[in-house]
């Protein structure tokens, strides 16, 4: 047997609470390698007695279904539902030639059934000491069902707009505001419901100076440029008329270089009550003398500094933000931006705080790397799946082989619990990206293949707008043109093809 294949980790993707009855166990074995493998488990504390002397644990032995394979590894499942809600479990292994019993601290060959059957050392078993609710994936049950449609609001359509830039101006900059609005988003509600949206992703709309608004100035303020708290409060409820939830933008990573709290350390340095809510390397913080800054950012972007969440006044201002749009507007899910940058302790506060202002609302992270030690039930409930993306775009580029491709999805779709996987926020194309149709040289058939394999995957499928009708764009900005609202600007077939995606995934079975 080759041992180098075999891992299993208790209370962790490979091992984990999917409801509250049922416990989910995986373990990984090199390929083809074993003839079979049973999972040996029971409550550590059910013994019969046998004799006076002789104690004998109650046990089930299953077999475990081998469910993925990759180049390199199996993947066995099995689910399990331990009446007392703890258990002890081992695996069984059976190659041609001998049987292992593979437990926390060791692999043990079993050289008869005496050993198997009546010699149990517990010690070596794993063990998943309680199943607490509490533990387990709590996300709110509507977003499994999710088609989301974002929007980066400067560029989506302007209605009754005081900008003077014309909409098709090309090259666009990011410093330069087109005159996208509430009112302009709300005039394209039908839009949306036409082709089958049911939820709206928001790039932030608080007040900022840029035409991206991650630059915050001010969380508790519509930035005057899309339009009023009123406004946005009339396109929530509209939009919720049309079952359409709505997600905001929550840049609690860094803040804008214009915020007071920042201008406070600015202007009173050591003195300000706000030094602690950033890392600050020196005093005094802008030192015109020296090139490098003396403050920790997002990335090296100046106007960006880094909120440092362990402190009490930052906690307390970024929580009153949470807690605000959902109680004024009844907001429907919170994305954080850059969320694995920040600390797990904050996102722990930012979930608790969501769900106890409104028990249903949804939080999704920004990560692009690994989102397993984000996703464990205490932080977020899914994160943008870019483990989804990157084989995505590399395979329909033709940078990897279907081979590669497979083992790579495969992998993903091994180590994310079911319970994650069908609430994942699944993309092609963001305002981080470069438009999908570009990405993949202009070619509409691969446009159409790879939006047909987006809304066939596991999670919910995310559209860009303008990418429904065949937008093109390179990197940032050039990806955040204005949308082209003329029909003779749009390609009316894709556009179709991706409504007929979106019934399909609302009515077939298979997506």
């Amino acid at each position: 047997m080759k041992k180098i294949g075999l891992l299993h980790r208790a209370k962790s993707e490979y091992a984990y609470v999917y409801d509250n009855n049922t416990l989910h166990i995986l373990i990984r074995t090199a390929k083809n390698d074993l003839t079979k493998v049973d999972l040996i488990y029971g409550d550590p504390f059910s013994w019969q007695k046998k004799s006076e002397k002789n104690y004998v644990w109650s046990h089930q032995i299953t077999s475990m279904k081998k469910r993925y394979q990759t180049d390199l590894f199996d993947f066995y499942f099995i689910e399990i539902k331990p009446e007392q809600k703890r258990v002890k479990y081992a695996f069984i292994l059976y190659d041609d030639h001998d049987i292992y019993l593979y437990g926390t601290r060791q692999l043990t060959k079993i050289e008869n059934k005496v050993d198997l059957y009546s010699q149990y050392d517990l010690s070596n078993y794993f063990n998943f000491p309680f199943m607490h609710d509490i533990d387990g994936f709590h996300t709110p049950h509507w977003v499994k069902d999710m088609i989301w449609y974002q929007i980066f609001p400067d560029r989506f359509n302007a209605l009754d707009s005081a900008s003077s830039l014309p909409w098709e101006k090309l090259p666009v900059k990011n410093n330069e505001l087109y005159g996208g609005n509430i009112k302009g988003i709300i005039d394209k509600l039908p839009y949306l419901v036409d082709l089958g949206f049911t939820g709206i992703y928001f790039t932030p709309i608080f007040k900022s100076p840029s035409a991206h608004k991650y630059d915050t100035t001010n969380y508790f303020e519509i930035d005057p440029q899309f339009g009023t708290l009123e406004d946005f409060k009339l396109l929530v409820k509209k939009a919720h008329e049309s079952n359409i939830k709505i997600m905001l933008d929550g840049v609690f990573n860094h803040v804008g270089y214009q915020h007071e709290f920042f201008q406070d350390v600015i202007k009173n340095n050591e003195k300000s009550i706000y030094k602690d809510c950033f890392y600050i390397d020196r005093f005094p913080v802008i030192d015109p003398s020296k090139k490098a800054l003396n403050y920790k950012t997002f990335a090296f972007a100046k106007m960006m500094p880094k909120w440092r969440t362990e402190a009490p006044l930052a906690q307390k201002h970024l929580l009153d933000v949470i807690k605000f749009w959902i109680k004024e507007c009844d907001i429907d899910g919170w994305r954080l931006d850059v969320s694995n940058e920040i600390s797990h302790d904050f996102l722990r506060k930012i979930k608790i705080t969501a769900r106890e202002t409104k028990k249903d609302v949804f939080i999704l992270g920004e990560n692009m790397d690994d989102s397993t030690p984000w996703l464990q039930g205490d932080q977020l409930d899914a994160t943008m799946n870019y483990d989804f993306s990157y084989p995505t775009w590399s395979y329909f580029e033709g940078k990897i082989s279907l081979n590669t491709f497979k083992n790579t999805v495969t992998t993903y779709l091994a180590k994310t619990p079911k319970h994650t996987l069908s609430h994942m926020f699944n993309l092609v194309g963001s305002h981080d990206t470069i438009r999908i149709k570009t990405r993949l040289n202009e070619d509409i058939r691969r446009s159409k293949l790879i939006h047909l394999w987006m809304f066939a995957s596991a999670g919910n499928p995310n559209i860009y707008y303008g990418d429904e009708i065949g937008m093109s764009g390179q990197q940032d900005p050039d990806n955040r043109r204005c949308m082209l609202w003329n029909e003779n600007d749009q390609d009316l077939n894709f556009k179709n093809f991706i409504k007929i995606l979106i019934q399909l995934r609302k009515t077939h079975p298979s997506f």
